[in-house]
């Protein structure tokens, strides 16, 4: 799709961003491909990174079609620049200094600790890029921290080209990232939007952003059935990270006995069903969101529990296998033995800010499609929801074994 066919005018305006060359650039939350192909000219080496896996899946087929050989298509949380890891005071052993294990209510790390430690974060040395470009998105701390790792990322010299809408904030954010970069060119206006370019002139920023708390981990505290509870890490750009969920909640305090039993937790979040799974003996606990943000918080929370995702359990430790998987309703996903015992989700209904009433059939399909002869599923969702009426369709058994004023619990079993 050209510049001006392109249905965002935002986003032509950053597509029509030409004046930029260089060896490497950057496309932060890239979208499906167009920004890729219009860069890819200008630079021997494109990075086209985004957090959610449809919007990669199209870019990387947009590319692979446009026979782009320079263009690199990244899944991952915001990129940052690798730096050595800061261990916190309190989290220093006197007898050698290092860290302890991260995990605790109280741990809430610092940003170089906490970036250090992302999983799946895409990480690469500072004054890599001579150009980033980015389609301004909604969340202060998101924008913030692409503000904050833009200047690192940059060589000297190098530039961060920014287009939104005057409704998006784009006035607001020109503000934060003139003050850090110290200088702002205005490149284009039209249709409410904003192309604005900042300059990396100096080696240290003019002025601190405000501390964009993106990479910074927020402990959160979920109680399961039984009694138990789970401490977990969240972020911003995660759902429900400023408190838990209240599905979720009730969804925990149904929870059946997971001993022995192979596990699914789809559009995990955080992880903290995951980790209540494990609690309750899951042997093998698959977690998997369409966001790369949610999986790489769910593969730390398991590497807080000492757990390696992708790590088997069959060796001398004989403890659980955890995994994880970045895709669309767990496309790709299997268990280690055929289908799973035990599917846990709470799913989302929303698709570009409207309720997407034809959610429901696909993620019952998707359930049933993963489960084993037998196996059973418990789904969390609101009540006006149709998950009943379907699921009598699709299952050999299904009820509703809890409410409250807002959302049902349904457990769903698989004909043998």
């Amino acid at each position: 799709m050209t510049a001006g066919k392109h249905p965002d005018p935002a986003l032509r305006l950053l597509l029509e961003a030409d004046e930029e060359t260089g060896d490497k650039a950057l496309l932060v939350l890239a979208g499906d491909g167009p920004l890729a192909v219009a860069f890819a000219p200008r630079f021997k080496e494109v990075h086209c990174h985004n957090a959610y896996h449809p919007e990669h899946t199209a870019a990387l087929a947009t590319v692979q079609k446009a026979g782009l050989a320079n263009v690199r298509c990244v899944l991952s949380d915001i990129p940052c620049a690798a730096r050595a890891a800061i261990i916190p005071e309190k989290s220093r052993t006197p007898e050698n200094g290092k860290a302890k294990g991260i995990g605790n209510s109280s741990d809430t790390g610092n940003l170089g600790d906490t970036i250090g430690s992302m999983p799946s974060a895409a990480r690469y040395p500072e004054n890599t890029f001579d150009c980033v470009a980015f389609r301004l998105g909604r969340g202060t701390a998101q924008v913030n921290a692409v503000i904050d790792e833009a200047f690192r990322l940059l060589k000297p010299d190098g530039v961060l080209i920014v287009s939104g809408h005057n409704q998006e904030g784009i006035k607001s954010f020109a503000k934060r990232a003139e003050a850090h970069f110290g200088n702002m060119y205005l490149l284009g206006l039209k249709s409410g939007c904003r192309l604005l370019r900042f300059r990396k002139e100096s080696a240290e920023p003019a002025e601190a952003v405000e501390d964009p708390g993106y990479f910074r981990p927020i402990s959160l505290e979920l109680a399961y059935q039984g009694g138990g509870k789970v401490q977990y890490l969240t972020k911003p750009g995660i759902f429900a990270y400023r408190a838990t969920d209240p599905g979720t909640a009730l969804l925990a305090m149904h929870l059946p006995s997971c001993a022995g039993k192979s596990v699914l937790d789809l559009g995990c979040g955080s992880g903290a069903l995951s980790l209540a799974a494990l609690d309750l003996g899951a042997k093998e606990v698959l977690a998997t969101d369409i966001s790369a943000i949610a999986v790489a918080c769910t593969e730390r929370n398991f590497t807080a529990r000492g757990l390696t995702p992708g790590s088997s359990g069959e060796g001398a430790s004989g403890g659980p296998s955890v995994r994880t998987l970045c895709a669309d309703l767990a496309e790709g996903a299997q268990a280690e033995n055929g289908g799973f015992d035990l599917v846990l989700t709470n799913p989302p209904f929303h698709k570009d800010g409207d309720t997407d009433y034809g959610l429901p059939a696909r993620i019952l399909e998707t359930l049933s499609r993963l489960l084993k002869p037998g196996g059973e599923a418990y789904l969390v969702a609101n009540q006006f929801l149709d998950y009943a009426v379907q699921a009598r369709k699709v299952f050999a058994s299904s009820s509703i074994i809890a409410r409250d004023q807002s959302y049902s619990i349904h457990h769903m079993v698989k004909a043998s």
